[in-house]
């Protein structure tokens, strides 16, 4: 495995661990922005894995056809916390975030 694939793999794990259960803490929030000033990816390389996070996200949440309130709020928590425009989401959770 190269380099740089081993440091998205890391880097999305971290994604992973860090909105598991909902909650954001300053400490989290810390190590989320240093990772991505300082983990070593191109700013482009991040944003894409920010945006393939979310969607895999969005697809776990509605994969039973349906988004309750509290997979809502997980998504708005990670849209908000990754700093994440609304022209840069995929026209499906934009949707899924305005209803």
């Amino acid at each position: 495995m190269s380099d740089s694939a081993s440091v998205e793999r890391r880097f999305t794990g971290m994604l992973a661990r860090i909105f598991s259960d909902g909650i954001v803490t300053d400490e989290e929030r810390k190590e989320l922005w240093t990772a991505v000033a300082t983990g070593g990816l191109p700013a482009a390389r991040v944003d894409a894995l920010l945006i393939d996070f979310i969607r895999k996200s969005f697809s776990h949440f509605s994969a039973d056809g349906r988004l309750s309130d509290s997979e809502r709020g997980k998504l708005r928590l990670m849209v908000d916390e990754l700093a994440l425009s609304q022209e840069s989401l995929p026209d499906e959770i934009r949707r899924a975030l305005e209803s």
